[in-house]
């Protein structure tokens, strides 16, 4: 049974006028989809990454070397530094208030994430590149 109310949101009108009521804002849709992508990446890269406890060097560069668990790494590391850097973004935003040091803060993220991506990147190329 349902009942109506004449709830008001205090924006435009009754309570389905939030935005996150309908389907959300796009920060908060990017950061689920994202979200959905490293569940499968993470378990993935998890199972490569205890299967190669006990090989030899060489071992590990033939696995890796295989282009299934070399895009699942990167790909894994790619997506989670981006929604790493969202929600880092949104801690900044909340807790850091002064305006000067917010604005470093953020390139400082959005640096430290690039910067991260492309090591985590080129050491999963570099050991899967053949000899």
């Amino acid at each position: 049974m349902t009942v109506a109310t004449k709830f008001k949101s205090g924006r435009t009108g009754t309570g389905d006028a939030y935005v996150s009521d309908h389907s959300g804002s796009p920060h908060a849709r990017f950061m689920r989809l994202t979200s959905y992508a490293l569940a499968p990446l993470g378990a993935l890269s998890a199972w490569w990454i205890l299967g190669l406890a006990g090989k030899s060097f060489d071992g590990v560069r033939a696995e890796i070397g295989r282009p299934i668990p070399a895009l699942v790494l990167l790909a894994f590391g790619v997506v989670g530094m981006i929604h790493a850097r969202k929600g880092m973004d949104d801690i900044i935003e909340d807790y850091v208030h002064d305006g000067a040091l917010k604005a470093w803060a953020f390139i400082a993220n959005l640096w430290a994430s690039r910067l991260i991506a492309a090591l985590w990147a080129f050491a999963i190329l570099l050991i899967a590149a053949p000899k």
